[in-house]
């Protein structure tokens, strides 16, 4: 499988949002509707959480600032990120998602 074919074409913010709508409120603890009239905000977003998209051929796709909702039946996912946009992906068979959470100390 091509790794470009994986990540289906870019679609206004508002379509995909209002796609994934239901998986999306539960994932942020918001009302459908509230996210439809006022869309994504920055509180919904950790700069401390990333999501990687890992594909069997060896591809990665790694989205900082973001958050995944999937639709396993569907072998789709879509990653919500305040600086990339919304990305959708087909999944393929073997198909790792992987919501990473960080809690980094750096020592001075």
């Amino acid at each position: 499988m091509n790794p470009e074919m994986t990540l289906k074409p870019l679609r206004p913010w508002k379509e995909v949002l209002r796609d994934w709508v239901a998986e999306v409120s539960l994932k942020v603890g918001r009302s459908e509707g509230e996210l439809l009239e006022r869309g994504l905000s920055a509180y919904d977003f950790s700069s401390e959480r990333h999501v990687e998209i890992r594909y069997p051929f060896g591809c990665t796709h790694k989205i900082a600032s973001s958050f995944v909702v999937v639709r396993p039946l569907a072998s789709q996912a879509a990653v919500f990120s305040e600086h990339a946009g919304y990305l959708e992906f087909e999944l393929v068979e073997g198909c790792a998602v992987v919501e990473i959470r960080e809690d980094v100390y750096w020592q001075g």
